[in-house]
């Protein structure tokens, strides 16, 4: 049964009629009929109004109202101009045949139903006529107007284009109010954040002259002016100065010196900046302290804001007791070293959760817990104020049972072998189980650089109370590269290669892959046939499935630039993973067999055939997090080659040190932005003064280095032009060389594609001998550049950088501008 709530009732004559006129008597007779109906007609509209519209009131107010079952003969819809009549109908839930009382109590229902669907501004339902026990019903709407296009006026500061992605409206969609205040507001924090805080903002919908109800949202900006932060001041604070507290806000204020900086207030980064503020006074054992208020006004010409908040400090708490509930695994002792606070030491409340909970070194209780299977480990704290400067700490430790690992398993390789990935995995059946080694584990997956490292998920499902299954979610990647190494150097012109490189190879079936060899071949070229150069190599990683790695190589180069020497040989190392000091450290051992053929000299090589045996050691540890962009880590390899002396044949002789280390940290808070730190040292020299050195072991240094022996890459300067001079001005070879470098990295994108900018300074140079050797007569250099790897081609990077010094011409004046393009180098 329902029920209609009619704000209008519109009942039919029912007795007037169109008649001939009558008269005399029949007139007057018909006269008082027709007052009889007319009178009839009123007190019968009467009832019918006063039983429609009394349902408005309440039901003690309608002692004498029953009730009328009316059947719906018909539904009309009238008032829209989008929404189909069939469709309004439906959604109301009204039906011909269906029965309703009036007056009746399910009335509201309907019209719920059309609210709820969001586009009518206005719904009645009425009774258009009744014909005996029967009703026609007329829905009457209005519809919200739809989005017909978006007119802006008064933007200035603030571009179209990014006040269109705020509003976020498409043409056709329907205009609500409570959508245009969201706009409203949007557009508003939108001028905030560009430091506008006095903008106006006023939206308006005018009838679109297409018609069918469209309109025409516009929005009406007065911006007003760029409000800066002048001032900000603190009130309340006796321990720590104004610019102790400033230190830990993001908003800062304009001064002339920092003309970097924006100094604007941006409301969500305010509101964070007064928690840090409460963050940094807890540090120091302040745990009461709190921000209570702040004050913010402008000066005349509305262009500068001022700041005043006010703090309250209280008293600085320290530790007088620490108990420990619960433990029975490890004493207090233990507990304590971890904890890293004791009686005595300020209460830093910071310190204390993340050492008890959890650190980036991983060196808190939690760990200690988590990594010996205490999978279900947890530490609740009481702290407790004693006197007015004093807290004690009971922390409750429930251990629970230790668990081991039951079944490993691992998803989403559709490519590598699951040996390949397990032989990396620190976490093995029957071990307890290890939060660090399923993190080392993730982090020996991600260096392998054939899964996608942000997609790497571990996951845990417990088998019963002791046992619990490790889950490893992979996503495969192309690791394979074609055109390695592509650019332009002052002195070859263009330079490039053309190669295969399978850094996910299998031997076993080739056309597959997956089995985690590297197998490259490489055809690299320079301008005209002054450089060329083949190779050919493989390595096996896990030789007879320990970490052992074995591998060979074949090459032929020849270089043409005044000079002309011709390289061939080939070369077959070993390496092997250690575990002491860590298992970060591998020692990597290779026997060379090459021949040097230097055709023409130039003046500045012996000419000549030479053939030498040489056996190189490398001990090196990396611990870096990824291999494509690190942003915590480092490197560092000592690397020790000795050719021909007293024992072994070859007209060559001579032994040299490489020394390189790697750094890598986080900045700023984020992965995203990297401190990258380099160093590097080399040394030859013979075994005895008339010892043949080959010039390709020698050092030289500048430009990107692509394709040129025995070259050291410095920005800002061009190739080979850093290093010792004859008496013709040109650059000689030196037997000394370091180079320092410092970049600032940001990643823009990791995946699909990753994308980095950077800034750099570097420095460095190259000695003919360690007599004139001096490490502080560096070639300075500074820029800026950008990186992006696209597979298959491998990476590409572009840097402009600007030398200091003057190395070529000697013209008195630095070198300047050099722009640098290559492919194919790592990260």
């Amino acid at each position: 049964m329902l029920r209609v709530f009619s704000r209008s009732l519109v009942v039919p004559d029912l007795v007037g009629r169109s008649r001939p006129i009558q008269s005399g008597e029949q007139a007057a007779s018909g006269l008082i009929r027709h007052f009889i109906c007319v009178l009839s007609l009123l007190v019968l509209t009467t009832v019918a109004v006063a039983t429609v519209f009394g349902q408005t009131q309440p039901r003690s107010g309608r002692l004498g109202a029953r009730p009328q079952l009316f059947e719906i003969l018909g539904i009309s819809v009238e008032g829209n101009s989008v929404a189909e009549p069939a469709a309004i109908i439906a959604n109301a839930g009204l039906k011909i045949g269906d029965e309703l009382a009036i007056p009746g109590d399910q009335s509201a229902e309907p019209i719920r139903r059309l609210w709820a669907l969001r586009i009518f501004s206005d719904v009645q339902i009425l009774v258009e006529r009744t014909v005996g026990t029967g009703v026609y019903l007329l829905i009457r709407v209005k519809e919200f107007p739809r989005l017909e296009r978006i007119e802006i006026e008064g933007e200035d500061e603030v571009s179209e284009k990014d006040i269109l992605k705020k509003v976020n409206l498409i043409k056709g969609q329907i205009l609500t109010p409570q959508g245009m205040n969201r706009i409203v507001k949007d557009v508003k924090k939108l001028y905030e954040e560009k430091g506008f805080l006095l903008t106006t903002i006023h939206s308006e919908t005018v009838d679109a002259p297409e018609g069918n109800n469209r309109s025409v949202l516009r929005l009406v900006i007065e911006e007003g002016k760029d409000v800066r932060v002048g001032k900000i001041t603190f009130t309340g604070n006796t321990v720590f100065d104004d610019g102790d507290l400033r230190g830990e806000m993001d908003t800062g204020e304009k001064t002339w010196w920092k003309f970097w900086s924006k100094a604007r207030l941006d409301l969500e980064k305010f509101k964070e900046d007064k928690d840090k503020i409460v963050d940094f006074y807890r540090k120091q054992g302040y745990r009461d302290a709190q921000v209570l208020g702040d004050s913010i006004w402008y000066n005349e010409a509305k262009d500068r804001m001022y700041i005043q908040i006010s703090v309250y400090e209280g008293p600085q708490y320290k530790i007088r007791t620490i108990a420990w509930d619960g433990n029975t695994v490890y004493p207090e002792r233990i507990l304590n070293a971890r904890l890293g606070l004791g009686p005595g030491d300020v209460f830093n409340m910071e310190k204390f959760q993340s050492n008890l909970y959890g650190n980036k070194d991983q060196t808190d209780v939690a760990s200690l817990y988590l990594d010996t299977g205490y999978l279900v480990y947890n530490a609740t704290t009481e702290v407790v104020p004693v006197a007015e400067d004093s807290v004690d700490i009971r922390i409750r430790i429930q251990e629970n049972n230790q668990f081991r690992i039951g079944q490993i398993e691992i998803r989403g390789n559709t490519k590598t072998k699951e040996k390949v990935i397990r032989r990396e995995l620190q976490t093995r059946p029957g071990d307890f189980f290890s939060r660090a080694a399923i993190i080392r584990s993730l982090r020996q997956l991600s260096i392998l650089n054939y899964f996608n490292p942000e997609k790497l998920n571990p996951d845990t499902r417990m088998v019963d109370d002791k046992t619990v299954d490790v889950i490893y979610e992979v996503e495969e990647k192309s690791s394979d590269t074609f055109n390695a190494s592509v650019g332009f150097s002052g002195a070859f012109g263009v330079t490039g290669a053309l190669g295969l490189t399978f850094n996910n190879f299998d031997i076993a079936r080739p056309l597959r892959g997956g089995g985690g060899q590297q197998l490259a071949f490489e055809w690299q070229f320079g301008e005209g046939s002054r450089f060329r150069t083949f190779s050919l190599s493989f390595t096996e990683p896990w030789l007879f499935d320990t970490p052992t790695s074995m591998g060979w190589s074949i090459f032929d180069t020849r270089q043409k630039f005044g000079f002309d020497i011709r390289l061939t040989g080939a070369s077959v190392r070993v390496g092997r993973r250690f575990k002491w000091p860590d298992d970060y450290f591998r020692g990597d051992w290779m026997v060379r067999f090459q021949s040097t053929d230097v055709i023409s000299g130039a003046g500045r090589y012996l000419e000549g055939r030479d053939s030498q045996i040489s056996i190189q050691q490398v001990i090196s540890r990396n611990s870096i997090n990824n291999p494509i962009f690190p942003s915590e880590g480092s490197t560092v390899s000592l690397s020790v080659e000795v050719s021909g002396g007293p024992i072994l044949p070859g007209s060559i002789e001579f032994h040299k040190w490489m020394f390189n280390a790697d750094w890598y940290t986080p900045f700023l808070g984020s992965p995203r932005f990297v401190l990258y730190a380099s160093t590097q040292f080399g040394y030859v020299n013979g075994f005895r003064e008339t010892s043949r050195i080959p010039p390709t072991e020698l050092f030289l240094m500048g430009g990107t280095a692509i394709g040129l022996i025995g070259t050291v890459p410095l920005r800002g300067y061009d190739d080979q032009e850093v290093g010792p001079r004859n008496e013709f001005g040109q650059t000689l070879a030196g037997r000394i060389m370091t180079k320092h470098t410092a970049e600032l990295r940001f990643a823009v994108s990791m995946n699909p594609i990753p994308i980095f900018l950077l800034a750099f300074v570097e420095a460095g140079n190259v000695w003919e001998n360690l007599s004139r050797t001096d490490y502080f007569d560096l070639r300075e250099s500074a820029g800026f550049g950008a990186r992006l790897q696209i597979q298959p081609i491998g990476l590409l990077g572009f840097d402009y950088a600007y030398g200091f010094d003057d190395v070529i011409p000697k013209d008195g004046q630095p070198d300047g501008w050099r722009f640098h393009f290559q492919f194919g180098r790592s990260f």
